[in-house]
């Protein structure tokens, strides 16, 4: 081949291209980029986090109401305190509470009558009422009770409650 030194397959555009190759790596903007969205991944497992420990103390705190509000509701059978009082009990029995107090206002989960049957310093608060199936002596209903423990707790400057119904037969 005379008058030129080119390679197989090697063209005079090849060659013009080369020359204005960009070098390799990443741009600036190409990082900024990356940067946002590992960061936006990364603020999203951080807020899941959260929520998840919000959760799990959210549900600790249930789970101990509904133990309080079930022992409450089996004292009040066992003892068969519904009918150790005239009913509608009168509201120092500590079984006829006011019903939509504000929670500073009501009384703490061993108020009366659990003084001895509950621990101090539970942070929980209680509401119970009781009341007669029926107010007529010839119906059958008259000896049945409906009891209905609501326990209350503070969650994030916000109240919380648990409520539970039983019914109980004067023996």
């Amino acid at each position: 081949m005379a008058g030129g030194s080119w390679r197989l397959g090697q063209t005079s555009g090849d060659s013009l291209r080369s020359a204005f190759r960009r070098p390799g790596g990443f741009t600036q903007i190409e990082i900024a980029i990356a940067v946002v969205v590992l960061a936006v991944g990364i603020l999203g497992v951080f807020a899941s986090f959260a929520f998840a420990i919000q959760s799990t103390r959210f549900s600790g705190r249930m789970t101990q109401a509904v133990t309080w509000n079930r022992q409450v509701l089996e004292l009040i059978r066992v003892r068969n305190l519904p009918f150790t009082v005239p009913l509608p009990p009168p509201e120092e029995s500590g079984l006829n509470d006011p019903p939509n107090q504000p929670f500073e206002k009501l009384p703490d989960l061993n108020a009366a009558p659990f003084l001895n049957d509950l621990p101090l310093g539970t942070g929980f608060k209680r509401s119970i009422q009781v009341r007669r199936l029926s107010n007529n002596v010839a119906d059958y209903r008259y000896t049945v009770a409906e009891i209905t423990v609501t326990i209350f707790w503070m969650e994030n400057g916000r109240p919380r409650n648990v409520s539970m119904k039983a019914l109980h037969r004067q023996p």
